[in-house]
């Protein structure tokens, strides 16, 4: 083969590659030490949370319904989803230090088992969240249940979750390339 058609050839694969990433949405927006929060993922978790309060709004508040379509709200929305993918980093990191992989995954699937034991949720989550079941575990339950495993965790050795999550959030070398916010003192700020 000669060298024009292997630069070719590379240019289109890299080209292909490049495409993939940025259609199925799998660039970070932040970094949390060298762990990605991935584009889809965390848009997933904004488009649940915005049908969410779309949601509720509209079935408690229908005079204030235009509300979530208003460029502070859904940056706040924005705020607080990229404030809990980088605290589920900072805790799973935690949690690494304490348990192996699998008994992880073992107390997590416990803890999301016991949330969900006797409910039918797939049901609620596609009609609340716009999620499968699946999707509302991975993104909600999930995360959640990690907190409270490191919650119980410092409970036990008398420490507080609080002071331990303020601490490891000013610590934190966080990298956000999300336009329009930054970390900053140990929280993500919307830019003025």
């Amino acid at each position: 083969m000669s060298r024009k058609k292997i630069i070719i050839l590379t240019l289109s694969l890299v080209a292909i590659v490049i495409i993939d990433v940025i259609s199925f949405k799998l660039y970070p927006i932040v970094f949390v030490g060298w762990q990605p929060v991935i584009y889809g993922n965390f848009s997933k978790n904004y488009d649940s949370a915005v049908f969410y309060y779309a949601k509720a709004i509209s079935t408690y508040n229908k005079s204030n319904a235009d509300i979530i379509n208003s460029l502070e709200v859904r940056n706040e929305i924005k705020r607080a989803g990229l404030e809990a993918s980088i605290e589920d980093i900072l805790i799973s990191n935690e949690l690494k230090k304490i348990f192996s992989n699998s008994e992880l995954k073992n107390q997590t699937d416990k803890n999301v088992n016991a949330a969900i034991q006797g409910k039918d949720i797939k049901k609620e989550t596609e009609a609340l969240y716009g999620l499968s079941s699946g999707e509302f575990t991975k993104y909600f339950l999930e995360p959640q249940a990690r907190r409270e495993i490191l919650e119980a965790r410092l409970r036990l050795e008398n420490g507080d979750f609080k002071q331990w999550l303020a601490g490891a959030e000013k610590r934190a070398k966080v990298m956000i390339f999300l336009p329009g916010f930054e970390w900053k003192g140990g929280t993500v700020i919307i830019k003025k």
